[in-house]
């Protein structure tokens, strides 16, 4: 801030007035002003001269004192050595002469009238003069005060300079008059009067400093006085310049000078840390120091260290005299150097203000004109060295001085090592300093060098250049570069002598391709554009570039070069960077001669082709060293190799073609052909696996080099209109370009191969060639004789065609031209010209191109590339196209050719031909070789030697040492896909293929291997001819990688194969080898097993026979047993809610639960496989799967198994009447009586009238039939359409054995009175199992002996008839309930002595109620236990105390509590009376809710959730919650998923539980701290959810009762949800922004009341949240297409919100202006400002829907805010207007939204 003036306005004091001041003496932490002084001399101030002076000598003092340099000659303290010192009379006048003088004219004399005071009444005569207001007093009495410090340098009185740091600290504002500033300045100056030999006090000017520091701190525009004051210390003393305890006011007057001062670790001079100046070499205190003044120094050091909160703040405080501070300044140092003084008497000091003030330009051209000098001056060198560093630092404007002063910077000469190392680090800092400092230092540095006074240092310079910017610097090396080739003179054989002198200092390090992308830049300057000699300049760049690229060559690359064309593979990094780097270079190269040159001069064509070939190194050797014979002779054939024999890269080539096609370049499309081919070929040479040499991503390089082959005719020619002209290419030029491509495809297979192959047919024909080597026409691979037949007679036709075409178009041309007539004999273009249709048919091609190609194949390897080639496959493609046919002689000789290399085929290429020389031999047989010739025989022993050679590298490959995983996996899968091929031929070579492949293994690895097998070699000697598979295939090393593959591949083949033994080995294979590890694999296993069993009956019926038994069927009997069991017991094992299906295939899926409580799903087809199979019967080997599936799908004496559709959750047909008719056809009882339950009567005519039964099945169908005509003869009757065919069929299977039927009989052939007299007969003629059931019927009058088969549930429903019969005696039910409690009684007395032989039947009786709570029919069972409650308690009770003896059983004591609920839900009833049983089971869950402790928090959830669900008992819930609690207090991780928490949580707040905040506190601590699967932002989740869901519920809860608000449903729990949302998440919004919006902002329907939490949380997240969130919440509520709809009175009053938020206004004026222009705090957009009238309307709509003038007043109230985010922008305005009235036009003046949008203004 300004002030007016200092006099007269005087800031107020910070603090309050003290009482009193402190005694003297005393110390007082005063903060950190005072600061320590040094050595400290008591000196008496002389006030006249000595009368004895010299007048000569008077005049020399006055006049070197008159100026403002006057103080200076006091700087330089003259060594002792040299000059003796001065005696007391010379320092007498000295003395006398600064009294003389009176006062630099710089600092006026204070014009106060000082008030002396004694030191310890300074404070309070302060304060009296405050008091009375005497603003003049205080003045005086501090000038005064100043006084008596200056006359006390030496010893300042101790009680006054800690008064006026008090002072200085409280009242800061009463230092900064006029008169006491010009006192304090007046201390800063040192007194003359001192003899030179003291040292001097610096307390008192570190006094001074900082109490002028204190008033001035706040102030922006600081007094010119300061900088004087500064300038006169920095040339004389430096007493407080250098001072640390100064160091923010001197930080803050060196803010005037703009420097950028060096760091103090660039610093060289030592002096710095000292707080006097140079006169004094150590910095000990003066002999003359007492312990007193040491102790003051001490105790302001104190001072300082103990509040360095309160230094000064460093701002500018000179803009305002800015320029009256630089001419003083500048003036001041004019006339320091203009003195005449010798150069090397130029004082240290002076050097260190010219590095202060080096922020303006004069003073960097004045300080580096004679820096040289000082530099090598040894006594100002430090000084000189910081100097340096300060005037390369501030160049930093780049302006015409700054240029001058780099220019007089390149030509200082430093020799010593010292000064050198600094001279380039200050080089660094002057390229840090200005962007274009880089550019110039360059060019500075190169012209120098160019000079004849050139600078040793020159290449020092570019060095450091080159590793400060190594990107930059090459450019602005190369714009040089370009600037001396512009000039009329020649300056090229100079630049080549430069560049190379430059690479050799600089070791080299310089970015090749930066400076050559440098040198082909185009120039747009003024001198460019009028050079003279352009073309010159565009060959000269030309050199350069070659020359660049060979001075890449190091002495490293070299080595590397020639030890590869030794063969060795030493250093190649090296050699590979390089050549990497020529190729770059080259790519841009082409790019300069494309794009850039055309634009600077049209070359001639001659030239054009001259650089193009120049800079590709296809050019004449003599070209690249004509000028200066570099490279030398001995080098120079090694640099062009090693510079031509480098990759080529993409844009390259591209480049090139594009040239050749372009008609404005010079260069033709035959020469853009030879030289594309040649570059090609000659990249293609230097192929290695380390390098890429001819990469190609573009397609579009075929059409470009087959473009290049067009013909074109004429342009002068007019054709015939209507004349379309053929599509024609050159010949020489189409025949050249497919070999070329033929190149790039063979090092690109992966997109030009692939490319190639599929799209243009001749590349793919000559691709095959090379692949074969063999190379007629057409290709070997095409062994169809039609197919060749018809390829030979297409090319003829072409070719046909083809003249025609051609005869014609040249007879038109000829005819616009020599109007001549064209023929075979005299056509000029027949020979030259051929179609141009490159994805037509193959064409033959020419012999001479064959050879080509045959040669190209030899030397670069393009078969052994193209063969390598695994993505894509092309040999593999060849193979599978070639597999229909039986012979692929090619192939034979590929293998043949690749000596010693099958390392480059693919093992399916091996394979292929393992399996074609099994064919061969098959249909050879063993036929006479009497007929065959010697060299036949000869060819077939080494056929089969190669045979035997390549089974040996398979099986090498499978079984060898170096085996792995990758080649195990290829070998076998070749062979196994084609095991499920639908031709028998092919699935037979595969198995031959695979015993030779791997039955050898068996042979080589010896004894060992043998005797293993001798023990488990059961199933596999079955099955002799399939040892590959069961013995072999799992002895694999790598067996483990190809299980997967091979179970796939085997569960494919059983669908395709059609020989039973083959299927038997498959199976016997899967079901001991088969991965069943994951899911999803046992599945597959399981559903391809199971459709093999199911469809394929045919295979299966031949697989077992019931005519004839076999050892290999009963084996395979027993491996599908073992599949399906294993995957029952996974299945029945796996948990409700896995996911073991895909749902997709969900409609074939059921959900099977089996009374005893397990559940599984799986594809019904499999649960069909598997009663099939059980039809079968056991096999006589390894019955006990068979029994596992048996007890499984039909227990004994237990329902079956229930099925649900997965997808329907209908209850499933788990047996269809075709597979109930199997299990009748089967010889398993338990099967047919399982078939036989719960049969309709037309069922039960259809299974008698089946063939196949066996007669025991028959008689138990007879005798079913026998009760359907018992239980409802007239529906069976019904049933019934030919009664004699029925009756006789009954008569024969008598006949055959079978039993029973009388009855039926006896309805089909007599009447109905007759028919009851039959049954009498056939009731006396009955079984002995009827008298058995009888018998037991009558036995349960007594008390018997319960057994593990009995039936409990049927047992526990007599006892609890569900729907009992008033006749029914209750004495019948007692003997079955006292054998119940016996069974319950004696097992509980065994538990309770600790016997370990428990029956079960508590846990079964248990499982059978669960079982029956679960059914349709629990509340009719609840009902009637609640009747016969004599009954039910007991069982009850003894249910109970089984559950306190056996605690440990958790799962009974679940079960039990479950069922408790279950019966409490009904017994809980209103309309169910109280009872017994009531109040018994209450009694029982609160005791076991207490008792138990839960050791699982999701299971003491469960049954939370089941006591909030089914009752609502307070004691209940309450011991629950407990013991939740408790559970999670103990350590206990928390597995509780969110949806159960908020459950439980809002079923806890409904109940208004106590354990409410306890829970959630527990809860969320444990759930934060314990579980990473529940991360912190769960909580939050649960808490917004809760809220969220209170809030939706509110409006339904006030339609049901007027008076209710959320209150009603939360309570007191809102506050308590709305404090942890707050404690959780402090933004309010930024956890959960989905849910937390909503709690926010979502709308609430019209009437309804907002939540009372809503405007608590908006303001939270108004004062709490980051700016971010903020703008990230005005963004969503702004934004036009949101989905959701947010509430506008939220919305609204939250932008309000945010606009007024209090942190936006901090530290700006409280007290309103009354001319105060409103600032615009909320920015926004159109768009976001329509949104905002969109929810101003909406509120409206709202909230007024049917008054007018509330509505008005509404949107008027919200204008202000509408107006203040518009910022007064009149176009933003002006689109809100055209939107309101787009919404009137749309909606009408008379509709409500219509007259809203009149109200807007």
């Amino acid at each position: 801030m300004n002030r007016p003036k200092a006099g007269a306005v005087r800031r107020p004091s910070a603090v309050p007035k003290p009482s009193a001041h402190p005694p003297p003496g005393d110390f007082i932490a005063l903060g950190s002003k005072g600061q320590s002084g040094e050595g400290k001399a008591a000196v008496t101030l002389l006030k006249t001269a000595p009368p004895g002076l010299p007048s000569e000598r008077k005049r020399e003092a006055a006049a070197a004192l008159a100026g403002p340099a006057g103080l200076t000659g006091l700087t330089k303290r003259p060594k002792l050595s040299s000059t003796p010192p001065l005696s007391a009379l010379g320092r007498l006048a000295e003395a006398a002469v600064a009294e003389k003088r009176a006062i630099s004219p710089s600092i006026k004399e204070p014009s106060v009238i000082p008030i002396e005071v004694v030191p310890t009444v300074l404070l309070d005569e302060i304060e009296a003069a405050e008091a009375e207001g005497n603003d003049d007093r205080i003045e005086g009495v501090l000038c005064g005060a100043v006084k008596q410090l200056k006359m006390n340098r030496a010893k300042p009185d101790t009680t006054l300079y800690l008064s006026l740091m008090y002072l200085a600290k409280i009242k800061p504002n009463i230092f900064a008059t006029e008169g006491v500033i010009e006192a304090l300045c007046s201390l800063l100056r040192r007194d003359a009067s001192i003899n030179f030999k003291a040292k001097g006090n610096s307390l008192v000017s570190v006094l001074a400093c900082n109490l002028l520091m204190a008033a001035y701190e706040e102030d922006e525009n600081w007094p010119e006085i300061f900088v004087k004051v500064y300038i006169e210390d920095s040339l004389g003393e430096r007493i407080w310049v250098d001072s640390p305890h100064c160091k923010t006011f001197v930080d803050n007057i060196q803010t005037a000078f703009n420097t950028k001062m060096p760091p103090k670790s660039m610093l060289l001079h030592g002096e710095v840390g000292r707080s006097g100046g140079d006169l004094s070499a150590g910095s000990s205190p003066h002999p003359s120091m007492t312990e007193e003044e040491d102790s003051q120094s001490e105790l302001l050091i104190a001072e300082e260290k103990m509040s360095p909160e309160q230094e000064g703040q460093l701002m500018p405080r000179y803009d305002d005299l800015a320029e009256s501070v630089e001419e003083y300044v500048l003036d001041m140092l004019r006339d320091q150097l203009n003195r005449r003084q010798p150069m090397d008497n130029v004082s240290r000091n002076l050097l260190r203000l010219l590095t202060a003030t080096c922020g303006y330009k004069e003073v960097r051209q004045m300080a580096v004109q004679r820096l040289e000098m000082w530099l090598q001056n040894p006594k100002l060198t430090k000084p000189a060295q910081d100097l340096l560093m300060s005037v390369c630092m501030n160049c930093n404007t780049h302006s015409s001085e700054d240029m001058e002063v780099i220019s007089n910077l390149i030509k200082i000469r430093l020799k010593p090592k010292v000064l050198l190392n600094h001279y380039m680090l200050c080089i660094r800092e002057l390229l840090n300093a200005h962007r274009d400092n880089l550019g110039t230092t360059i060019k500075f540095v190169i012209f120098n060098e160019l000079s004849n006074a050139r600078n040793p240092n020159n290449m020092q310079i570019l060095y450091t250049v080159l590793q400060h910017s190594s990107e930059q610097a090459p450019k602005y090396l190369a714009m040089v570069f370009q600037d001396l080739l512009t000039t009329k003179d020649d300056y090229l054989r100079a630049s080549r002598a430069l560049l190379r002198e430059i690479i050799k200092q600089t070791k080299h390090e310089i970015n090749f391709q930066a400076f050559c992308l440098g040198l082909m830049q185009e120039r747009k300057e003024a001198q460019y554009a009028e050079m003279e000699f352009k073309e010159r300049f565009v060959i000269h760049i030309t050199d350069l570039l070659a020359v660049s690229m060979m001075l890449g060559i190091t002495a490293q690359v070299k080595e590397a070069g020639i030890a590869w064309d030794k063969g060795e593979k030493k250093n190649l990094e090296v050699l590979r960077s390089f050549q990497n780097q020529i190729a770059a270079i080259q790519r841009d190269a082409v790019w300069w001669l494309h794009t850039v040159v055309p634009s600077i001069s049209k070359l001639a064509p001659k030239d054009y082709v001259h650089c193009l070939h120049k800079v590709l190194f296809t050019e004449q050797p003599e070209t690249y060293y004509k000028w200066d014979n570099w490279p030398p002779e001995s080098d120079r054939n090694f640099f062009l190799r090693l510079c031509s024999e480098v990759p080529i890269l993409e844009d390259t080539l591209m480049r090139i073609l594009v040239i050749g096609l372009s008609r404005d370049l010079p260069l033709g499309p035959a020469d853009a052909m030879e030289l594309a081919d040649h570059l090609v070929k000659r990249a293609a040479a230097v192929q290695a696996d380390d390098v890429e040499v001819l990469r190609v991503e573009r397609i579009q390089l075929i059409d470009a080099v087959l473009n290049l082959c067009t013909y074109h005719h004429p342009e002068n020619i007019q054709l015939p209109p209507g004349y379309q002209p053929p599509n024609l290419a050159i010949s020489t030029l189409y025949w050249k370009a497919w070999p070329l491509l033929l190149v790039v495809a063979a090092f690109n297979p992966e997109n030009i191969g692939l490319a190639a192959w599929e799209d243009y047919p001749s590349l793919k024909m000559l691709m095959e060639m090379v692949m074969t080597n063999n190379y007629a026409y057409p290709q070997c691979t095409l062994t169809d004789e039609e197919t060749r037949t018809e390829m030979i007679n297409r090319e003829l036709q072409i070719s046909q065609r083809e003249k025609q075409e051609i005869l014609a178009f040249e007879g038109h041309l000829a005819a616009a031209s020599t109007k001549q007539t064209i023929t075979e004999s005299s056509s000029l273009l027949l020979s030259q010209l051929t179609s141009l249709d490159p994805q037509g048919p193959p064409r033959r091609p020419p012999p001479h191109v064959l050879e080509q190609v045959k040669s190209l194949n030899q030397s670069l390897r393009l078969g052994h590339l193209l063969c390598r080639s695994r993505h894509p496959d092309f040999l593999l493609n060849i193979i599978q196209r070639q597999a229909s046919s039986q012979s692929m002689p090619w192939l034979a000789d590929l293998v043949q050719s690749s000596e010693g290399s099958l390392d480059v085929l693919p093992v399916q290429c091996l394979c292929e031909f393992l399996l074609h020389d099994a064919a061969d031999e098959s249909t050879s047989g063993e036929e006479e070789e009497e007929g065959e010739s010697k060299e036949q025989r000869a060819k077939k022993r080494q056929r089969q030697q190669k045979q035997r050679q390549l089974l040996g590298r398979l099986q090498d490959l499978l079984l060898g040492p170096k085996a792995d995983e990758q080649t195990t996996c290829e070998v076998l899968d070749y062979f196994l896909r084609r095991l499920s091929s639908s031709q028998v031929a092919s699935r037979v070579l595969a198995m031959k293929g695979l015993s030779l492949v791997l039955s050898e293994g068996g042979l080589r690895d010896g004894e060992e291997k043998d005797h293993p097998m001798e023990e488990d070699s059961g199933d596999s000697e079955l099955l002799q001819g399939y040892q590959w598979l069961l013995r072999d295939l799992p002895r694999l090393p790598l067996f483990d990688s190809v299980r997967a593959t091979t179970a796939v591949a085997l569960q494919q083949a059983i669908h395709m194969e059609t020989d039973p033994q083959t299927i038997s080995a498959y199976l016997v294979y899967l079901s001991q080898h088969a991965p069943v590890e994951d899911q999803a694999q046992h599945n597959d296993l399981a559903l391809d097993v199971a459709r093999l069993i199911v469809e394929r009956s045919t295979i299966m019926s031949h697989l077992f026979s019931k005519l004839s038994y076999s050892a290999e069927s009963d084996a395979v009997l027993v491996a599908l047993l073992s599949i399906f069991s294993r995957y029952i017991k996974r299945m029945r094992q796996s948990k409700e809610g896995e996911e073991v299906y895909s749902w997709s295939e969900s409609q074939d899926q059921v959900f099977l639960r089996w009374t005893s409580g397990e559940t599984a799903t799986m594809h019904i087809l499999v649960v069909h496989a598997m009663v099939i199979l059980l039809t079968l019967g056991p096999p006589q080997a390894g019955d006990s799967d068979f029994y596992t599936l048996l007890d499984i799908w039909f227990p004994e004496k237990k329902p079956l198994p229930t099925a649900f559709l997965v997808d329907t959750s209908e209850e499933a047909l788990l047996l269809p009447d075709w597979l109930k008719l199997r299990m009748i056809r089967s010889e398993v009882p338990r099967l047919v009586d399982a078939a036989l339950q719960d049969l309709e009567p037309q069922q039960l005519l259809l299974f008698v009238q089946s063939f196949g039964i066996p007669v025991s099945s028959m008689s138990k169908l007879l005798q079913y039939l026998d009760q359907a005509v018992s239980h409802d003869p007239q529906t069976l009757e019904q049933n019934i359409m030919d009664k004699n065919y029925m009756a006789h069929l009954v008569e024969v299977q008598h006949e055959r054995g079978a039993t029973g039927g009388q009855t039926f009989h006896s309805l089909l052939t007599a009447s109905l009175p007759a028919r009851r007299d039959s049954a009498e007969t056939a009731r006396s003629k009955s079984s002995p199992d009827n008298s058995q059931g009888q018998s037991r019927i009558r036995a349960l009058s007594q008390v018997r002996v319960l057994g593990p088969e009995d039936d409990l549930a049927g047992i526990f429903l007599q006892l609890f008839p569900l729907n009992p019969d008033p006749r029914w005696q209750n004495s019948n039910l007692r003997p079955l309930a006292l054998s119940l409690q016996q069974a319950l009684g004696q097992e509980l007395a065994r538990v309770r002595q600790g016997n370990a032989q428990v029956t079960g039947i508590t846990a079964r009786l248990l499982q059978a109620v669960a079982a029956l709570m679960n059914s349709p029919h629990s509340g009719a069972l609840v009902m009637a236990m609640h009747r016969n409650h004599f009954i039910s308690c007991p069982l009850m009770r003894q249910l109970y105390q089984y559950q306190r003896c056996m605690p440990q059983d958790t799962a009974f004591s679940s079960l039990f509590f479950k069922v408790l609920m279950q019966m409490l839900q009904w017994l809980e009833n209103p309309a169910v009376e109280d009872g017994p049983l009531r109040a018994q089971l209450k009694a029982f869950a609160v005791q076991y809710s207490s008792r138990h402790r839960i050791s699982d928090v999701r299971g003491g959830f469960l049954h939370l959730t089941e006591a909030l669900t089914f009752r609502r008992d307070p004691d209940l819930i309450s011991s629950t919650v407990r013991a939740i609690i408790a559970t999670l207090k103990s350590g206990e991780k928390c597995n509780v998923e969110p949806e159960l928490i908020s459950k439980v949580l809002q079923g806890l707040i409904e109940t208004h539980s106590p354990y409410l905040e306890e829970l959630l506190t527990v809860l969320f601590s444990a759930t934060v701290e314990t579980t990473a699967r529940f991360p912190a932002m769960k909580p939050i989740a649960v808490v917004s959810s809760l809220l969220l869901q209170d809030k939706e519920e509110t409006p339904v809860k006030k339609e049901l009762d007027s008076c209710s608000t959320e209150a009603a449903w939360l309570g007191p729990s809102s506050g308590l949800l709305n404090d942890w949302l707050e404690m959780l998440d402090p933004e309010v919004i930024s956890s959960c922004p989905d849910l937390q919006q909503k709690l926010l902002f979502s709308w609430n329907k019209a009437g309804s009341q907002v939540p009372s939490f809503r405007p608590y949380l908006l303001a939270l997240l108004t004062h709490q949240s980051s700016w971010t969130t903020l703008h990230q919440c005005i963004r969503l509520l702004l934004c036009r297409n949101r989905e959701q709809r947010f509430d506008p009175t939220a919305s609204l009053d939250f932008l309000w919100a945010c606009i007024h938020i209090p942190r936006i206004w901090q530290g700006r004026d409280q007290r309103t202006p009354q001319k105060r222009r409103e600032e615009f705090v909320l920015h926004l957009k159109a768009s976001e400002l329509i949104s905002m009238v969109e929810l101003i309307l909406a509120e409206a709509e709202t909230r007024y829907e049917n008054t007018e003038e509330a509505s008005c007043t509404l949107i008027q109230s919200r204008l202000p805010l509408l107006l203040s985010c518009s910022h007064g922008d009149l176009e933003t305005i002006k689109k809100v207007t055209e939107y309101l009235t787009s919404c009137i036009q749309q909606w009408g003046s008379s509709s409500y939204r219509g007259i809203s949008c009149l109200f807007m203004p």
